[in-house]
């Protein structure tokens, strides 16, 4: 088993926590991702130098292996409690340090990943599977963890066999996020305003630490707005999410210094798999994600783990 190759489509958290879980048992997995860095929806933007996240605002680390992934982070001095004021849960908060893809940077430490390298085909070799991506073919590898969102790991694997079937019955929605900074403070009271018609949340960004002092608000769209007005001008939509926050303010918003739309088409998890992961090929082929188990960042993790011990428990059968 130590000289097996596995290969990993998607470098978000389920397949950084699937490239940890391998590589703690003796393996070097090389990570895909076709996006310039690592992290997926646990992002960030520099809006006007301030670091605002764009995806996902906090974790939780309800169980292992994540309760113990953030200890470390912790220790690592990559992630820090948050109790924002007016929230309605009374779960601690994490974030990464110094925004959310610090978490990602951290899980990623050491690991080989590949960027700008989108896969677009697997396929079976002699030896194993080969990717197709949009540089050359690559391969082949002895396993491969497909850790993408649930659309777009369907066309990898619908070939590959009735385990993979359960991909299109996965239903997530939209998010669209506001970036917004102010020369100024927002008159709002609270850092944390949930659910409340078309707002989803709003969140004081500067109310973090490592954000800077400069207010920053991250304005979340509901669902059903971000479903509506998913293909609108960047220009439109911020707009519109400004209005959302202003009707939250106590006064006028203060001038604003810059602004950002960040449109997520996958960020919901709405009717999950069900299970940890997806596995098919005797092991062989895995999927991965937050998809498999609920709308949480620690889900991803937990999946990606699954997703690695039933790779590894295929060269041990």
């Amino acid at each position: 088993m130590k000289d097996a190759s596995i290969a990993i489509i998607g470098a978000g958290l389920a397949g950084l926590a699937a490239a940890r879980r391998l590589r703690a048992a003796g393996l070097d997995p090389i990570l895909f991702e076709a996006a310039g860095k690592s992290g997926g929806r646990l992002s960030s933007e520099e809006v006007a130098g301030v670091p605002v996240d764009a995806g996902a605002v906090y974790v939780t680390a309800r169980e292992e292996p994540f309760k113990s992934f953030m200890q470390e982070a912790v220790f690592a001095g990559k992630a820090t409690g948050w109790a924002p004021s007016g929230r309605d849960s009374d779960e601690p908060w994490l974030i990464g340090l110094p925004s959310m893809d610090g978490l990602t940077d951290f899980a990623g430490k050491g690991l080989d990943i590949r960027t700008h390298t989108a896969v677009e085909r697997i396929g079976r070799a002699s030896e194993g599977y080969l990717l197709q991506s949009n540089s050359a073919p690559v391969g082949p590898f002895d396993a491969v963890i497909v850790a993408l969102p649930a659309s777009a790991a369907e066309p990898l694997l619908h070939a590959h066999g009735k385990p993979f079937d359960r991909l299109s019955e996965v239903v997530m929605r939209p998010t669209i996020a506001g970036l917004f900074v102010f020369d100024g403070a927002v008159p709002i009271t609270e850092d944390w305003i949930s659910r409340r018609g078309d707002l989803s949340v709003a969140i004081r960004n500067s109310s973090k630490a490592g954000r800077g002092d400069t207010e920053s608000f991250v304005v979340h769209a509901a669902a059903g707005f971000s479903e509506a007005h998913f293909g609108a001008r960047e220009d439109e939509l911020s707009e519109q999410l400004l209005d959302l926050l202003a009707a939250e303010a106590d006064g006028p918003l203060p001038p604003l210094m810059a602004r950002k739309i960040r449109r997520w088409r996958q960020a919901l998890v709405a009717e999950p798999a069900g299970e940890p992961c997806l596995v098919g090929a005797k092991g062989r082929l895995v999927a991965c994600g937050d998809w498999c188990i609920a709308a949480r960042s620690e889900a991803a993790f937990v999946s990606g783990t699954a997703a690695a011990d039933a790779v590894l428990a295929s060269f041990s059968d």
